[in-house]
């Protein structure tokens, strides 16, 4: 054998070992990440109530449209504004109505930024007090509300700030990270189920694939306890130095 193909047998040995190396920390890399079997956006909501009996006379939202703090939502007029000055007592407004003491109109007002994801106030109908106009989901902060079928070994692998990929329904992904974990019974099964915090839960291009409620995928990184966990972290920082993840 010549010393030309002595060397193109080292080469190809080396190149066979450096692959299979690879490989190996790859795979350990992705024993390391799990999959939700369940998974949807929450966001905080805010109840519109009806502070005061009367009938609604106007509607200035529908189911789906965005508002914003302040923005009008219904007005009611209310015999119990006038009933309420006759004793005594002025009616004052506040951050979640306005109250016309000259017509008894109550116009109630969005509280947070959102979207108006149900109504249920029904125009010329007569409200009593404390019943729901509207229901309002707001469009920051949001989370992800996942959940896992972890063994007991992957439960204590799960930490808070860890990375999470949120997979969107057109495949498109989000980063986010662990916030809170918590553990509940399900048919005799404990789950865990992981409040995920994302930034790009707000980013407007995804907005209607982020509304509360929304389907989505979660999946986490585990902490690696194993013996590649060192090598398996100096290739992933390579690859994101030479953008190849």
């Amino acid at each position: 054998m010549t010393w030309s193909n002595r060397f193109r047998l080292l080469g190809g040995i080396l190149a066979v070992l450096v692959l299979v190396a690879g490989l190996t920390l790859l795979f350990n890399h992705r024993q390391a990440r799990v999959a939700s079997f369940e998974a949807t956006v929450n966001a905080p909501t805010a109840q519109v109530g009806s502070g005061y009996g009367g009938v609604l006379t106007e509607q200035f939202v529908r189911a789906g449209d965005t508002v914003a703090v302040g923005d009008p939502l219904f007005t009611v007029i209310s015999p119990d504004v006038n009933r309420e000055r006759q004793q005594g007592v002025e009616p004052q407004s506040t951050a979640a109505y306005q109250v016309d003491t000259t017509t008894g109109a109550i116009t109630y007002l969005a509280v947070i930024d959102g979207q108006v994801t149900q109504v249920s106030g029904v125009l010329g109908s007569y409200l009593t007090p404390g019943v729901s106009l509207a229901t309002i989901s707001a469009t920051d902060p949001k989370s992800v509300l996942a959940r896992f079928d972890l063994e007991a070994v992957d439960y204590g692998r799960v930490e808070r700030g860890a990375p999470v990929t949120i997979n969107l329904a057109n495949n498109a992904q989000v980063q986010g990270s662990v916030a809170d974990v918590t553990v509940t019974t399900q048919d005799g099964r404990a789950i865990t189920q992981v409040r995920v915090e994302s930034e790009g839960l707000t980013d407007p291009r995804h907005e209607a694939l982020t509304r509360s409620g929304s389907p989505v995928q979660a999946v986490m990184s585990l902490r690696d306890d194993g013996i590649l966990a060192g090598p398996t972290d100096a290739l992933l920082q390579f690859l994101v130095k030479v953008g190849l993840r």
